[in-house]
């Protein structure tokens, strides 16, 4: 008894659930799945601005690059700096005007060039807003980004409690139980889709939800840093990061000593290296990917003094699983952390989640249906005639 309760209250708050925060599910999924193919999009529409011609000359060094976009603006600085490897791409420089964070726009690296940004990049950063804040006023600080969070929340307990309300008793084929009946039409066919392609798609939601919440609340990303890694996240670093990059606006030191090391270390081998402007007396931080890199976020970070001195090396290779991990939410994210089946499969998945919103409502509806006609059923089997019998011995 207590069990069937149990198990009738588990379903109740699983379909409350589903059709509550369902809906945020469904436009969350739906974007997620969109945001998976941005860069072949982008790639696709803008071959003029993210490849270039491969010259003969070198490419500028980056203090040749700065001088080169601030000389031709008085005024405007770089804050960041996106170098590719390979000879045919662009690079992807952050320019600032003024106060603040700057825009972001490719560059030709053989002669500084401004290309600008890639077409379709103005959509797909309206998809990423409205798949982490819904669109909402405040962005990040805002409303949407504790909506998007509970919905993180909710796609837990909805797919943990599906397997629960759907494992089987007793001896099972697991090949039928796996298998959506196709055949079936109306409401049997909902309850298929719904079942069978949810359990396809449970550890992926879970993989999604869980890492999704890391970006929704802070307690919960400082949480999981400590126990993967042992370390609590301090709030201090990241208001001194903030400060950090004020205090670059001020002053800079030359980047080309340093450069030159990491690429002597390196062999000249690497995707991405991204470096920003230091003060003086700070060390340049060179975060590297590697050609044959697991994913995008398989990130080295080198740091050499102002004079090309190394002073510290941290090969993404060389550290434990849990640094790896928190170093890779995105790419566990999005499914890159998996290779290339993962980054489809977890594309696919997100795109299926108006699947579950609307099997799961139409078998709402279904079922309200059913319980008005049973409910109307033994009102008119007790119905009399006139002449005092039931309605089926009249006829």
């Amino acid at each position: 008894m207590r069990a069937a309760l149990a198990r009738s209250a588990l379903f109740q708050l699983h379909w409350f659930l589903g059709l509550t925060a369902g809906l945020v599910l469904m436009v969350v999924g739906a974007t997620g799945g969109v945001l998976s193919v941005e860069d072949e999009i982008t790639g696709l529409l803008s071959p003029d601005i993210v490849t270039v011609q491969v010259r003969e000359a070198p490419r500028l060094t980056p203090d040749a690059l700065v001088a080169r976009l601030t000389g031709d603006a008085p005024g405007r600085r770089v804050t960041l700096m996106v170098l590719n490897g390979a000879p045919d791409r662009a690079a992807r420089v952050r320019l600032a005007d003024g106060p603040g964070r700057g825009t972001e726009t490719y560059v030709d690296p053989y002669d500084g060039r401004i290309l600008g940004p890639a077409r379709g990049e103005a959509f797909f950063d309206a998809v990423l807003r409205l798949h982490r804040w819904l669109l909402l006023p405040g962005n990040g600080d805002g409303w949407g980004r504790s909506l998007t969070g509970a919905s993180a929340l909710a796609l837990v307990y909805l797919a943990l409690s599906g397997l629960y309300l759907r494992w089987p008793k007793g001896r099972r084929d697991w090949r039928i139980w796996l298998k959506p009946a196709l055949a079936r039409r109306g409401r049997a066919l909902y309850w298929s889709l719904h079942a069978v392609v949810g359990t396809w798609v449970l550890v992926l939601y879970l993989v999604m939800a869980l890492t999704g919440l890391w970006w929704s609340y802070d307690w919960y990303r400082d949480g999981a840093t400590f126990l993967l890694t042992g370390r609590p996240t301090a709030a201090s670093a990241r208001i001194a990061g903030a400060r950090e990059a004020t205090k670059r606006e001020a002053a800079a030191v030359p980047l080309d000593p340093a450069f030159a090391a990491f690429s002597a270390a390196t062999g000249g081998r690497y995707a991405t290296a991204t470096l920003a402007p230091a003060r003086a007396g700070e060390t340049i931080r060179i975060r590297s990917v590697a050609p044959d890199a697991a994913h995008f976020q398989a990130r080295d970070e080198w740091r050499f003094r102002p004079d090309g001195t190394l002073d510290s090396r941290d090969l993404h290779a060389e550290r434990a699983l849990g640094p790896r991990l928190t170093g890779s939410m995105l790419a566990l994210h999005e499914g890159r952390f998996f290779g290339p089946v993962g980054t489809v499969a977890f594309a696919l998945a997100a795109l299926a989640m108006p699947l579950f919103g609307v099997t799961g409502l139409l078998l709402y509806l279904g079922r309200r249906r059913s319980r008005r006609r049973h409910a109307a059923a033994p009102a008119a089997g007790t119905a009399r005639t006139p002449g005092g019998m039931r309605p089926e011995q009249a006829a």
